[in-house]
């Protein structure tokens, strides 16, 4: 039994499935992170939730993040997936 895809709203079941990007922006892709004008490659999006919440009923929803990775290597940073744009939707010339 293989297990279901998960549309982009879903949480990915674990940290070891594939990495997923954004409709119409694959991972791999240049983007524009538009809260903070950095340019970056779209790693993953993940649902974070606190180390220290258990899963269950109560627990509150988890927030959707976007892993960007700085063009050239670096630290990678957290932003809101609504906030990722294809660099060349935003004039950058980027391919």
């Amino acid at each position: 039994m293989t297990a279901p895809r998960t549309s982009p709203k879903t949480p990915k079941p674990s940290f070891g499935d594939p990495a997923e990007g954004l409709p119409g922006i694959p991972v791999g892709t240049l983007v524009r992170d538009r809260a903070s004008g950095r340019l970056g490659t779209l790693r993953d999006v993940l649902v974070h939730r606190p180390a220290d919440e258990l899963p269950g009923p109560d627990a509150r929803a988890g927030r959707r993040l976007a892993f960007l990775r700085p063009v050239g290597g670096g630290c990678e940073w957290t932003t809101d997936p609504d906030q990722v744009v294809r660099a060349d939707a935003e004039g950058d010339g980027a391919p």
